[in-house]
């Protein structure tokens, strides 16, 4: 008869051998005498798992989790097989066991957050991820789980920061770089995200989903500069995001228009909204759209209350240090928005134009383009007064 100590080493040997039938026949016999070894148990359970027995593997690791106390292995490894049998709530329950015991096991607290977001309890996966972060500064799944759990509660800024993160620690972890590039593409950021794919591609020349979304970003990227408000006609501002989101209305002309050397005038057309002016300056071309636009005023009617009113009109985000989603006011999104259509550039070149004009630029020369603050003619006399805004031109 074989001792016990020696059947549980052949099976052992079966199993790491490949012989998947032998060693676990072994094991099985082997536990018949033992029921008390909690890491035959777990090399069982382990077994089943390997071969897609998943109810077998849960009743042997269920086995090893009683006998081993606080053993993350067979912990982790229970939980995976409830997964597996679709019983989400008995894997988080097991695992909020194991996060119970001190220090907590980063994997535990990894793998909960997963099978919370697995159930849809996105809040409470973030709150389990986040500490799997700081128990784990390397764990780059970490960090790529909790930007998923971040965008699935439609908290885009963190998302980001996450995924960043999880690229910071891992910078060959495609997947991680790829959802990257896809959150910054989707609020417009498309030169970053495709900057995140060059990167992806420079490592993994063959990525072929990565390959195909530069060159979606590249086409989007193109046609954002062809779509450029400056140089267009009205027909084209009509249908423009900042006249069609602001709802702004064509009114009357400001100043009368200006005689230019070859005969022509040019013109200055107001569109109005609630806080918003715009001015546009045409230039004296002809045709059926009427003259191009060689220049671009938004100014505020109000812009103190412009200031404290939330932007819920251009739906712009803005992604302050750190990750954090600062708060954008309408004042913000109208100029943002502005400063993208008249350009015909990403939402991040425009924010750059626009902290710079802020912080005290007296003009700023971009693609052909100068921007500046300047008084809006014509408003001298009007009622509250000369109004000021941002004035896009085509440079000369």
């Amino acid at each position: 008869m074989t001792p016990p100590d020696a059947q549980r080493a052949r099976a052992l040997d079966l199993l790491s051998r490949g012989d998947m039938a032998g060693g676990i026949a072994g094991l099985e016999g082997y536990l018949a005498g033992a029921p008390g070894d909690a890491g035959a148990w777990l090399a069982l359970g382990a077994a089943y798992s390997a071969e897609g027995r998943w109810a077998d593997a849960a009743t042997a690791l269920a086995a090893a989790v009683e006998r081993g106390g606080g053993d993350a292995e067979a912990r982790l490894a229970y939980a995976r097989a409830l997964v597996r049998l679709g019983r989400l709530d008995d894997a988080a329950a097991e695992l909020r066991r194991g996060a119970a015991i001190e220090p907590p096991d980063p994997r535990v607290l990894r793998e909960l957050g997963v099978v919370l977001y697995d159930e849809r309890l996105y809040d409470e996966a973030a709150r389990w991820l986040a500490r799997a972060c700081e128990a784990a500064p390397d764990d780059a799944r970490a960090a790529f789980a909790l930007g998923l759990a971040h965008e699935a509660r439609r908290d885009i800024a963190p998302a980001i920061a996450a995924y960043r993160e999880a690229v910071r620690r891992a910078p060959a972890f495609a997947d991680a770089r790829l959802t990257l590039a896809d959150a910054l593409a989707s609020i417009g950021e498309h030169e970053q995200a495709l900057s995140e794919l060059e990167a992806l591609l420079a490592s993994a020349p063959g990525h072929e989903r990565a390959a195909s979304n530069r060159e979606v970003l590249r086409r989007a990227l193109a046609e954002m500069r062809a779509r450029r408000l400056l140089g267009k006609t009205e027909r084209e501002l009509a249908r423009s995001a900042l006249v069609v989101e602001a709802q702004l209305r064509r009114r009357e002309a400001l100043a009368p228009p200006v005689p230019v050397e070859g005969g022509g005038a040019r013109r200055i057309v107001r569109y109005t909204a609630p806080l918003l002016e715009l001015h546009v300056t045409l230039d004296a071309g002809g045709g059926p759209g009427g003259g191009a636009i060689e220049a671009l005023h938004l100014a505020l009617t109000d812009p103190d209350r412009a200031a404290r009113a939330e932007d819920d009109v251009f739906k712009v985000t803005v992604i302050g240090e750190g990750g954090r989603q600062a708060p954008v006011s309408y004042a913000t999104g109208a100029s943002l928005t502005f400063l993208r259509e008249a350009l015909g550039c990403p939402m991040t070149q425009a924010s750059a134009l626009y902290a710079s004009l802020l912080k005290g630029s007296p003009s700023l020369d971009w693609g052909g383009a100068t921007l500046r603050f300047a008084s809006v003619p014509g408003t001298a006399g009007r009622p509250g007064g000369e109004r000021h805004g941002i004035l896009v031109s085509r440079r000369s």
